[in-house]
C-alpha cells in the first residue's frame, strides 16, 4: 500500500509554519531536492503509540525504479514536528509498525525491493531521540509476498 495522491501536506491539516518546519528538516535528510516539495510529498497523520506522528513519502523524484521511495516519520513533541531519522531517510517499498514500543514509540519495520527476486527488511527502534536501525536481513522472493510489512491505517 502507498499513500494516495490526495494525502498531501495540506490534507494532513498542517499549518503553514508546520509545513515550513517539516520541509526544512526534509531538505537536510533527503537524497535529492524536488522542484516543489508540496507536490512531491504525500503525508498521513499516524499514531506512533503514545505520541502523534506523521508519515511522509516521496512520490516521483524521491523514488527509485524498483518502487522504493524516501520515507520519513515525524513525531510531535513540545509543539514541534521532529524528524525521527538523524541522517538520510530510508528509501523503502513497504512499511509498518510493530506493537513493541520504546519510550512510547512503536518500532518501525520496512522492506526494500533489491530486485525482482529479493528484498531486505529493516527494523528501526526508537532510542529516545531518533529511530536507529537495529536489524537488517535479506528475504528471498519466494518468502516475500505474504510477509511484507503492511502500512498502518489512519490514526
Amino acid at each position: 500500500m502507498d499513500l494516495r495522491a490526495e494525502e498531501t501536506l495540506l490534507s494532513a491539516k498542517l499549518s503553514a509554519a508546520e509545513r515550513r518546519q517539516i520541509i526544512a528538516q526534509l531538505e537536510s535528510t533527503s537524497f535529492d531536492v524536488p522542484d516543489a516539495w508540496e507536490t512531491e510529498l504525500r503525508a498521513r497523520r499516524i499514531s506512533l503509540g503514545a505520541r502523534d506522528g506523521l508519515l511522509i513519502r516521496g512520490t516521483h523524484l524521491l523514488c527509485g525504479g524498483t518502487g522504493n521511495c524516501e520515507t520519513w516519520i515525524f513525531r510531535q513533541a513540545q509543539g514541534k514536528w521532529l524528524n525521527m531519522f538523524e541522517d538520510e531517510a530510508p528509501v523503502v517499498s513497504g512499511f509498518g509498525f510493530t506493537q513493541h514500543t520504546r519510550g512510547g514509540i512503536r518500532d518501525f519495520l520496512v522492506s526494500v525491493h533489491n530486485s525482482a527476486t529479493s528484498e531486505t527488511r529493516m527494523l528501526f527502534k526508537f532510542d529516545g531521540k531518533t529511530y536507529r536501525r537495529t536489524e537488517c536481513k535479506g528475504v528471498p522472493a519466494d518468502c516475500v509476498e505474504n510477509t511484507r510489512p503492511r502500512e498502518n491505517g489512519r490514526a
